[in-house]
């Protein structure tokens, strides 16, 4: 059979059954091809085209299989997967044209191609791809190529089941199809191209606004797969490379710290289609420079965002400045919240040395200080501590502490030393040199030599080791002035906790000498004392005593100077010591109230004073008089109630024409009673106000019972303290007269 003419002639086929041989299209026909028309005319893309001409073609013609190969680039490519239940049997991914079928053949002809039966289909074509049409049941086919006015567009290939093809109405009715998908698949492919010009240009409008709102040093492209795709004039500039950036050679110039991130955030940002941002110090002749590197996808369809990442653009900037002053503001920011804290010298180095190893790119810090305890230049004391965490702490009693406190003026003349590189130990002092090249040898590769010095003190240096190969001879004025202010900090707090372990020395002797002793010893009278002083203090402003006047009198006293610590102590060991002379000279409350008044005035003293005065007998007869103290408690077995004391004003306080503390309770203790006096400390503190204080003490007295004096005191101030710091002084005094007189 001749199957290369467009319509046979000399061989009429088999006509459907039930359907005569027409010679022209019939109104049905027409309708048909009228809807399929419109149909196509929708259709806005080459698979709805093909969908609508196979739809057309699988219900008009009973065919087993239908395909629409389209022609690309010198080959065939089917273009009907899963639609208008197309058979995927004979059907290659790509068919050349050369290939043995009959597709393949309509293309390379341009001419119909029509096979009647399998015999026929044999003998014609030998690709194996054939076996499978007759395997799939397939009887007839016919191959019919799709053309424009610009050429072939692709081939409409038919299986029908049955033998003998399709007659002549069947015949042009699909040639007439094959040019109305030629046609349909020509317009959408121009309206492709026409969108992805669209969405190229909007492409680009996305990515050179992306420049111009990302960067000042460069601006780049980069493939997900490929790398950098565009070179970079900046970075090439910064780093002196002559060589190209491309791919991925620019991961030779970031330093090896921060390139393990780059990497990670760009895989990660490529991952989740989303921008990335990462900083990075890069190589320069004059030392590591930070740059902050954007990066936003583009995608393949801008408008859709979740479609494919076609490539990155994005910007470089020169953070440089920005970064290290962040870090110099951080790290003294860092160093003065640890050096507050620090109330020792050994807190100050330590908290030194780590503050320092923060600092990026330092190996070790030191600490060289002269050791005072040991005379003026006597001995030095190294502290030393390293990024792999070996410390060391040497004393060294040569000549070298002097030669520090001198070198310490020129170091400070000098603004401080800073050297790379064996030739640095030239620039050295001689002692200094042996250490700083066996630094050298264990990995460091500069120095910052800093004086630690104040305008009263020379107290040693400060060294800062470095393991990038350029930073300490190449250190800006900034960066010099960080280094030079981190150590001014340094010196003050070594001065200041010299200062405060001095003062801590002096605080010691006097606080023993001012400590309370023992209670006087009274044959007619128990007493004890408890005193807490506040935390942080070894003796506060508190005392409490009693204070033999005579065989048959003592003065219990009870007072309390505003504040604690040294001050606060040295003022009680002076009013104190007022309370016993005046008591011997003349005991009564109003007399030793206005003699200290006289005593406040006379030395023009500021400090607040207050007082609890009793003057017991032991025939039980008290008078008890007040300078702005709390109210004595009185313990009875019939309950607990506080003393009605006239309330006078705190030593040193009485106004001209207020009287003359004259006000005296007199009150009697029974055998058996107890009085207590107490501090404010006790009753008051920033958790519990005055008022709920005394209605505790009451609360925990009057349940005592019959208990000794001294568990009386010490049950009060755990009950009200409950064994926690306090914020205040406390001190309690109890006496009790004893029954039967005698102890």
């Amino acid at each position: 059979m001749d199957s290369t003419h467009a319509v046979p002639t000399a061989h009429p086929p088999a006509h459907l059954p039930g359907r005569p041989l027409r010679s022209a299209l019939d109104v049905a026909d027409l309708r048909l091809l009228e809807r399929t028309t419109t149909r196509l005319a929708a259709a806005l893309s080459v698979r709805e085209a093909v969908a609508v001409v196979l739809g057309t073609v699988q219900e008009v013609l009973g065919a087993s299989s239908c395909d629409v190969f389209l022609f690309d680039g010198g080959a065939l490519v089917p273009a009907g997967d899963g639609l208008a239940r197309s058979s995927a049997a004979g059907r290659a991914p790509r068919l050349p044209l050369d290939a043995s079928t009959p597709s393949a053949e309509a293309a390379r002809t341009r001419r119909p191609v029509l096979l009647r039966s399998p015999g026929e289909l044999a003998a014609r074509f030998a690709d194996p791809v054939n076996e499978n049409l007759v395997a799939a049941g397939e009887r007839s086919w016919v191959a019919l190529p799709m053309q424009t006015d610009t050429g072939l567009t692709g081939v409409l290939r038919i299986g029908l089941p049955r033998e003998g093809a399709l007659d002549e109405v069947q015949l042009l009715l699909a040639a007439v199809l094959a040019g109305q998908c030629a046609s349909a698949v020509e317009r959408a492919r121009l309206f492709d191209a026409a969108r992805e010009a669209a969405r190229d240009a909007r492409r680009a409008e996305h990515r050179y606004r992306t420049l111009a709102e990302a960067g000042r040093l460069d601006v780049f492209t980069a493939d997900p797969a490929r790398g950098l795709t565009g070179d970079l004039p900046g970075w090439r500039a910064l780093t002196g490379r002559d060589g190209d950036v491309r791919g991925a050679a620019w991961a030779a110039d970031v330093h090896p710290a921060d390139l393990p991130g780059v990497l990670g955030e760009a895989a990660a940002a490529a991952r989740e289609g989303r921008a990335g941002t990462a900083r990075l110090r890069l190589r320069t002749p004059g030392g590591w420079r930070w740059l902050a590197a954007t990066a936003q996808p583009v995608r393949v369809d801008p408008d859709d965002p979740d479609s494919p990442v076609l490539e990155w653009v994005g910007a470089l900037d020169d953070v440089d400045e920005r970064v290290r002053s962040r870090r110099r503001a951080g790290a003294l920011q860092a160093v003065t919240v640890a050096l507050s804290t620090a109330g020792t010298r050994a807190a100050v180095v330590d908290a030194v040395l780590r503050a320092c190893l923060d600092l990026p790119g330092t190996t070790r810090a030191s600490l060289t200080l002269a050791d005072e305890e040991r005379g003026p230049g006597g001995a030095l004391a190294v502290h030393r501590l390293r990024r792999d965490g070996r410390r060391e702490h040497l004393v060294r009693g040569d000549r070298r502490a002097a030669e520090l406190l001198r070198d310490v003026d020129a170091c400070s003349a000098a603004g401080g030393w800073y050297v790379a590189g064996p030739a640095g130990a030239a620039d050295l002092p001689a002692w200094v040199r042996p250490t700083y090249l066996q630094a050298l040898a264990e990995g460091d590769a500069a120095w910052a030599v800093l004086p630690l010095a104040t305008p009263h003190r020379r107290l040693g240096g400060l060294v800062v080791g470095f393991a990038e190969d350029d930073p300490a001879g190449e250190l800006d004025e900034e960066e010099r002035a960080f280094l030079l202010a981190l150590a001014g900090q340094v010196a003050g707090a070594l001065d200041r906790v010299d200062l405060l372990e001095r003062e801590r020395s002096t605080a010691r002797v006097l606080q023993d000498a001012l400590k309370p002793g023992p209670l006087a010893p009274v044959p007619w009278l128990q007493a004890h004392r408890a005193v807490a002083t506040s935390a942080g203090a070894d003796v506060g402003g508190d005392w409490a005593e009693v204070v033999v006047v005579d065989a048959e009198r003592v003065a219990v006293v009870l007072g309390d100077v505003m504040g604690c610590g040294v001050r606060a102590a040295t003022v009680m060991g002076v009013v104190r010591a007022q309370v016993r002379a005046l008591a011997l000279v003349d005991p009564h409350p109003s007399a030793v109230l206005r003699g200290l008044d006289a005593c406040a005035s006379a030395s023009g003293g500021e400090d607040l004073v207050t007082l609890a005065y009793v003057l017991l007998s032991r025939d039980g007869e008290a008078l008890a008089a007040s300078a702005g103290h709390p109210p004595p408690l009185l313990r009875t077995d019939a309950g607990v109630r506080y003393l009605p004391v006239p309330a006078g004003p705190p030593v040193g306080a009485l106004l001209a024409g207020a009287g003359d503390r004259e006000d005296v309770l007199r009150a009697r203790l029974e055998p058996g009673e107890d009085l207590v006096l107490f501090s404010d400390g006790l009753v008051e503190s920033r958790a519990r106000p005055l008022d709920e204080g005394m209605a505790a003490v009451l609360a925990h007295t009057s349940g005592t019972g019959a208990v000794p004096v001294h568990a009386v005191v010490e049950g009060l101030v755990e009950a009200l303290t409950r064994g926690e710091p306090v914020d205040d002084d406390v001190t309690v005094l109890a006496v009790r007269r004893p029954r039967g007189d005698v102890l």
